[in-house]
């Protein structure tokens, strides 16, 4: 992972010499600690005669950091300590010109009480999330299900991101923030049937009286019709903010083609499975992951820090 100028100060780095944190295509982890507000100090320089030219300063109010993304990936941030409100936290994306500001999600910022733990707590799964557009209307959100169809919740662009930590007091504070770069799994997943050989079971196909086609393109959101199953020919695209639904049990099937007036056979068919929930989706953040990225970029000499503990959702 390469960082350029990483010996600059903090206090010499502006927006337009942030301290590179990498570039990242997989889930990884920073601690990020520092010192913003003023400093009684000496600044400027002495002359021949030792009297200073310049006064009494220094210090920053602004510590900048940026990350580049290398694939679509969700960036999260986290603070800490007993005057972490007195510091504030800003993503800017600066792939687009002029760069924009992007906010982050707070609890209050997600409506809906959409699901609740074993303790009753609301759960929000977003929060800490850049978000990903600043789009002054919103209307493709569903109250159903909460990131869906509504883009800022979406992952952000692959790109360059810029970090800022300010602080809002004029004193001097101590900052302890969590930075989160995280992807979204891409491994593909068979789930096998309960065979005492663990094979791959394949089922007999689907019944042409009962099989609607759809697709291939999908332009507009399209939800099959119950009592169906659907077939989609070599392949399916669909498009973006676009939704299509298979209710369960229904099956949806893409593949070749197959012989006129024969059935596919001895197909593995996509299901949806008896738990999964369209409505219910989340963004789920493994503890266990989170600490195995730490892990291998930190060692076990260093402790994985408590801060992040409170934003994971499953161990």
């Amino acid at each position: 992972m390469s960082r350029s100028g990483s010996a600059t100060p903090q206090r010499q780095r502006t927006q337009n010499n942030p301290l590179n944190l990498g570039s990242f295509d997989s889930t990884s982890l920073r601690y990020l600690r520092g010192s913003l507000g003023p400093k009684n100090e000496v600044v400027g320089y002495k002359d021949t005669n030792q009297t200073s030219n310049g006064g009494f300063g220094g210090g920053t109010y602004n510590h900048w950091f940026s990350v580049n993304l290398l694939d679509y990936g969700w960036i999260i941030i986290t603070k800490a300590g007993e005057r972490s409100q007195y510091i504030n936290t800003s993503i800017f994306n600066v792939n687009i010109t002029p760069i924009e500001g992007r906010d982050l999600f707070e609890a209050d910022s997600i409506p809906g009480d959409f699901l609740f733990d074993e303790k009753d707590r609301v759960y929000y799964p977003y929060v800490g999330h850049a978000m990903g557009s600043q789009s002054a209307l919103y209307n493709l959100f569903t109250t159903n299900r909460v990131q869906l169809n509504d883009s800022r919740y979406f992952p952000l662009n692959p790109g360059t991101y810029l970090i800022c930590i300010s602080t809002t007091r004029n004193e001097p504070i101590d900052y302890y923030v969590g930075l989160v770069v995280e992807f979204s799994a891409d491994e593909l997943y068979l789930l096998l049937e309960d065979l005492s050989d663990d094979k791959i079971a394949l089922e007999d196909g689907l019944d042409s009286t009962n099989t609607v086609d759809i697709g291939p393109v999908f332009v507009v959101n399209f939800t099959l019709p119950t009592g169906f199953n659907a077939f989609t020919e070599t392949e399916a695209t669909i498009n973006d903010l676009i939704t299509v639904v298979i209710p369960d049990p229904a099956t949806w099937y893409i593949g070749d083609p197959f012989p006129a007036g024969e059935d596919p056979k001895n197909t593995i068919l996509i299901d949806i499975g008896e738990n999964y929930d369209l409505q219910k989706q989340d963004h789920e953040h493994s503890l266990l992951e989170w600490q195995d990225s730490w892990r291998n970029e930190f060692g076990d000499q260093s402790p994985f820090p408590e801060l992040f503990i409170p934003l994971t959702t499953i161990p």
